[in-house]
């Protein structure tokens, strides 16, 4: 037999360790690494779900707070909840005495019938004022003092009611002396922006009518032996 040239023997050596460390794709006789092939314990690929994965931030917790967007109690009806009891409370002490009732514009009434409210009547400051003083003495043996009001109305009906006086301002003021000696002898002092006076009745207002400390002219009308002067009659 012939000898095996030795450097073709080296060459089939070199080649016979690089078939054994790959394999062939059958489809295309590349050659695969050996390292590509499968095992066991290969990592899972990157977009794999990991079992102990963080729960995402937006997840609903168990334990955690109501969403934001959770429905809260209707607001209009906690608005009107809180106006009512508001008003309430507002109306309780607004409208204590002397006011006998008050309207929904904050307008405190005064109501004194015939014999009542002798030492007189004032009205609360900073709010509309009605006084009716109705009936024979009626407020008589005191003065009924609507200065610091917002608005006045003053009706002093019957024998000597409001005798002893009316003091009136804010931007309007109207008073009514009907009866004998009704608004006699203190007469009626309107100091408001504008006076509107009517003295009806045997000496109804004899003392004097004065419109801001003058007279009142055509803001003062009287009759049956009323009087509408500021010196007096």
């Amino acid at each position: 037999m012939r000898r095996l040239d030795p450097r073709i023997a080296a060459l089939l050596v070199v080649a016979g360790l690089a078939v054994s460390s790959c394999r062939f794709d059958l489809a295309g006789l590349e050659p695969l690494p050996a390292d590509a092939a499968g095992h066991g314990d290969a990592a899972a690929p990157a977009d794999a779900p990991a079992g102990d994965a963080p729960v995402p931030a937006d997840a609903p917790a168990g334990d955690g707070p109501a969403p934001a967007d959770a429905p809260a109690e209707d607001a209009p009806a906690q608005a009107d909840r809180l106006d009512a009891a508001g008003s309430d409370a507002g109306d309780a002490s607004s409208c204590a005495s002397p006011c006998t009732s008050c309207q929904g514009d904050g307008t405190c009434q005064i109501d004194c019938g015939a014999g009542e409210c002798g030492s007189g009547v004032t009205c609360p400051a900073g709010r509309p004022c009605i006084v009716n003083c109705l009936g024979a003495q009626a407020c008589e043996t005191g003065l009924v003092d609507c200065s610091l009001a917002t608005r006045c109305e003053i009706n002093c009906v019957g024998t000597d009611a409001c005798d002893n006086g009316v003091l009136c301002g804010g931007s309007e003021c109207r008073v009514t002396c009907t009866g004998q000696a009704a608004c006699e002898d203190q007469g009626v002092d309107c100091q408001a922006a504008a006076c509107t006076i009517a003295c009806n009745g045997p000496s109804a207002c004899r003392d004097h009518v004065c419109c801001n400390g003058g007279d009142c002219a055509g803001a003062c009308t009287s009759s049956s032996g009323g009087c509408c002067s500021c010196s007096g009659c």
